[in-house]
């Protein structure tokens, strides 16, 4: 598992040790609370007598019961510190969840299958979204009808084929992924593949929610759960969250300056991929790069929608940076905690 910042900081190793030095003191209860014949390991034997002094324990147990009760629930309290220190820490650098939706067109109930470089797309094998959430924000239409947006670093993934047998794949990268609110409540409640009240994590045939804190869970679960993940999640979507994987960490990804580039489901901008007019290419390999496999059409419609969503250009600049910095923060630890969970 990869290692967390704070786990090496002094609160934590000091945290830590006690827990260590607890688990000692009940080692020799067990072994019959015998000075010359225990074998303390690591830990010298006059610092587990010191410790055992300071802290009142007495030599001979005469009450077992009530003594190992007592530093079951400390080291109880002090493995839920160290646990909640690794949180903060996961959620300071704004790691919320991964999001999967193997398939945007079923999600949004398209057959719309797109075109690449002006041609039909004869077969859509992938069309894969993967994304690290942030915020999700909601905006009211003229209509009345209400609109989800979630933002955060991201890419679109398609597999597909215009002439028969002969399949390509191109990737680009998305910030934003806008639904009415029956899609969005679509990602969780359609007919779950894993579900346990045990864990957050969302399986459904549409989409999956990873959370990132997932790695605090005990390890019995995590090992039955990773199972379940690795057949249903990342052996299917492996090349998307490679590609994912690679771009995301990509320090010339997700600049501020191109603006959102928005995957939409919106009734007006039904499944269209919202960009700035700048990001839209004329001509040459540029158009490859966003080729529509998997979507109707690029559109330069996306200075429409931001104003229902942000209330100024500085709140737009300010979700900007934090997908960049959530991007970043994937780089520098989410990247070694997913791989912990990739199966190779």
């Amino acid at each position: 598992m990869k290692k967390l910042s704070v786990e090496d900081s002094e609160a934590y190793k000091k945290i830590e040790k006690r827990v260590a030095m607890l688990n000692l003191v009940k080692q020799y209860y067990a072994s019959g609370a015998n000075y010359y014949e225990f074998d303390s390991g690591d830990i010298p034997l006059r610092e587990l007598i010191r410790f055992m002094n300071d802290e009142g324990y007495p030599r001979r147990l005469p009450e077992a019961d009530i003594v190992l009760k007592r530093i079951d629930e400390e080291i109880s309290e002090l493995n839920e510190k160290k646990k909640n220190m690794r949180l903060e820490e996961i959620e300071s650098r704004n790691l919320n969840s991964l999001l999967i939706i193997p398939s945007w067109t079923k999600l949004i109930g398209t057959q719309m299958k797109g075109f690449y470089l002006g041609k039909p797309v004869r077969e859509l094998k992938r069309d894969t979204i993967v994304m690290l959430t942030d915020t999700t924000q909601m905006f009211k239409e003229i209509t009345e009808e209400r609109i989800a947006v979630i933002f955060g670093p991201g890419i679109f993934y398609s597999e597909f084929s215009i002439e028969p047998g002969n399949f390509l794949t191109n990737s680009f990268e998305i910030n934003g992924i806008c639904l009415p609110l029956d899609l969005l409540g679509k990602i969780y409640t359609a007919e779950k593949i894993y579900h346990s009240d045990k864990i957050e994590a969302t399986i459904t045939e549409v989409s999956t929610i990873l959370p990132f804190h997932i790695i605090e869970q005990p390890q019995t679960i995590q090992a039955y759960i990773r199972g379940v993940i690795s057949r249903n999640v990342f052996y299917p979507n492996k090349a998307a969250l490679e590609f994912f994987n690679k771009h995301a960490v990509d320090d010339n990804s997700y600049k501020i300056e191109e603006g959102f580039k928005i995957v939409s489901a919106h009734p007006l901008w039904f499944n269209k991929l919202l960009v700035n007019s700048s990001q839209i290419p004329k001509t040459g390999s540029g158009k490859k790069e966003y080729s529509t496999a998997g979507l109707g059409t690029v559109s330069a419609s996306i200075n429409k929608i931001l104003p229902l969503i942000f209330s100024s250009p500085s709140k737009e600049e300010e979700q900007l940076k934090k997908i960049k910095e959530i991007a970043k923060q994937y780089k520098e630890m989410g990247l070694g905690i997913l791989k912990s969970w990739i199966p190779t």
